[in-house]
């Protein structure tokens, strides 16, 4: 029963902010077993960040399972119009806003203060638009605790478009966990300027 209440409420908050189901030019390639779900942006429970475009978000299949291997594994990619690689700064501003957001909109418990998220990304001294981060956030969904998420974000800049791709991949598991490779899986189309 807490499964099925826990699907209706998530695709009622997804429909809620503006669930794009014509959306066809679709930007990430993910095996079958992952789920996916279509949001215009600014979204709905998090208009702070004020990027117009579409999220397209990825669920691993254990996704909402507290014993699998792959929960709370998800992905999710922004393309959005901006033209600048986004800062440590943004990145961690906009999870903060987009967790917080998400997280007091899923919590159904009455009186409680949600936790304010906390996030902290580095860049790669490799590649100026690959990212790394960890972020601390109340788990509405499914523990109602505090949580912590690994997360890597990489963003390919389409400047004829005036557009970006930026995909966010996150895990509980830390890097180099075999988690990751299944999550690696989930990326960005072949030449997705082109879309």
């Amino acid at each position: 029963m807490k499964k099925i209440l826990f699907v209706l409420t998530f695709f009622c908050t997804i429909t809620v902010f503006g669930q794009k189901e014509d959306y066809k030019n679709l930007l990430v390639t993910a095996d079958d077993s992952w789920r996916q779900e279509i949001i215009s942006m600014p979204i709905g429970f998090a208009p702070q960040i004020p990027h117009k475009g579409i999220e397209e978000v990825r669920f691993a299949k254990g996704w909402s399972t507290k014993e699998s291997d792959t929960f709370w594994t998800y992905a999710f990619l922004w393309n959005v119009e901006i033209t600048k690689t986004l800062t440590t700064d943004q990145l961690e501003l906009y999870m903060q806003y987009y967790f917080d957001g998400l997280m007091n909109v899923v919590n159904k418990e009455k009186d409680k203060v949600v936790p304010k998220t906390v996030a902290l990304f580095l860049k790669k001294e490799t590649d100026t638009d690959h990212f790394v981060g960890k972020i601390q956030l109340y788990d509405a969904f499914h523990t109602k605790n505090i949580i912590t998420l690994y997360c890597t974000v990489s963003q390919k800049n389409c400047a004829a478009q005036k557009k970006s791709m930026i995909l966010f991949r996150f895990s509980p598991k830390k890097f180099g966990d075999t988690t990751w490779d299944e999550l690696n899986t989930v990326k960005l189309i072949e030449n997705p300027c082109k879309k």
